[in-house]
């Protein structure tokens, strides 16, 4: 990275002169022109634009103006917020998208961006972010922070790739068009490795085995939803969806695939595509190299081996090199309950060996308890 400041006196110049230009030899991050105004309307009007941010909608050029005038004056008095444009290359001025750092007190920053819709899905947001963030550093910044609302995978993404760490959700945390919505933070520490992520991001490949395929849960699976009829001890509360709560429920597995927690795939009929259940690989908790997998069937989809067809792909691709678009697990583990018989012939099938049970271990709904079965296998 290099910082080039067009004045010797950037304390007191004024705007465009105390904007420092930021570059990475692709990038280049500036002081915001007039001619950036009609892009700016476009990227605001943007649908994603309107739905992930505060800008104003409707949103004209007279709101970009008077956003520009704040531009002006958070630079002029050298408080900040301090907001660059985004551009691609030194001989490229045209307007991409803004980025924009909020100091805080103590060396705290809190970083924000947004791109024009052309420009995204080709890594200039990463980027700008590591630009932007290593400016903080070098004017004795100690963190920076991000946050997001709920649901926003696009901008994780960016902060996933600059190397932030996921803290959680905070509820009713952010303001957004009269709403109190819930929150992702995140933040990086100026000794952190801003050019890598800090978690894995592992996203559901898809699997293809005899009559059935694996592949990434999609809103649409919401028709094929259909209501348990196993005891309740048999799955982890919450574990199966329901088409009441299968919104929530697909959120919350792409949120663990998006803080490297778990991995879930949906196990469809090759012929048709239709839902017919789930299989996991489970990262959270687990030891390097080791994961948990798990798997539930709708009701409709038991006793035509679906279950023991999942599980072999879903075991092949655990072990298999990653240098070969697999996992490169050393240990696969499984739990289930005593009553359960049906999963512990899958797992046996499956290759798995019970090692061990544990007494007690949940309640059945008529008030006595179910042992657990733990199960191993080993490449």
């Amino acid at each position: 990275m290099t910082a080039t400041d067009p004045s010797p006196d950037s304390a007191t110049a004024s705007f465009p002169d105390c904007v420092p230009v930021l570059t990475d030899g692709r990038v280049v991050l500036r002081a915001h022109a007039d001619a950036d105004v009609p892009r700016m309307v476009e990227q605001s009007v943007d649908p994603e634009s309107v739905r992930w941010t505060t800008v104003p909608s409707p949103y004209t050029e007279k709101d970009a103006l008077t956003w520009f005038e704040g531009i002006r004056a958070g630079w002029e008095s050298t408080k900040g917020p301090f907001l660059w444009a985004l551009t691609e290359g030194t001989d490229t001025p045209t307007y991409l998208g803004t980025i924009d750092v909020r100091p805080q007190a103590a060396g705290i920053g809190v970083i924000g961006f947004g791109l024009h819709p052309e420009a995204r899905g080709r890594g200039l947001m990463a980027a700008a972010l590591r630009l932007a963030t290593r400016w903080w550093w070098d004017r004795g910044g100690v963190r920076m922070h991000w946050q997001a609302n709920r649901g926003n995978f696009a901008s994780w993404r960016v902060a996933h790739a600059c190397g932030f760490t996921y803290h959680g959700v905070i509820p009713g945390h952010l303001a957004h068009r009269g709403e109190a919505l819930e929150s992702w933070n995140a933040s990086v520490g100026r000794d952190d490795d801003v050019t890598r992520p800090a978690t894995p991001w592992w996203e559901p490949v898809p699997l293809a085995g005899d009559g059935i395929r694996l592949r990434p849960w999609c809103e649409s699976d919401v028709d094929a939803v259909e209501p348990g009829d196993s005891p309740s001890h048999f799955m982890p509360r919450g574990a199966e969806p329901t088409r009441d709560t299968f919104a929530h429920w697909l959120l919350r597995k792409r949120e663990q695939a998006a803080f490297g927690d778990a991995t879930h795939w949906c196990i469809v009929d090759a012929q048709t595509d239709r839902a017919l259940g789930n299989v996991v690989l489970i990262d959270r908790g687990q030891e390097e190299g080791s994961a948990e997998a798990g798997y539930f069937l709708f009701p409709s989809a038991r006793g035509r081996g679906v279950a023991s067809q999942a599980m072999e792909l879903l075991t092949a691709y655990a072990f298999r090199a990653q240098a070969d678009g697999g996992r490169g697990l050393r240990r696969l583990t499984a739990l289930s309950v005593g009553d359960n018989v049906a999963s512990a012939r899958v797992l046996e099938r499956a290759g798995f060996t019970e090692w061990g049970r544990e007494p007690q271990f949940c309640a059945r709904a008529d008030g006595t308890y179910d042992d657990a079965r733990h199960w191993v296998r080993l490449p």
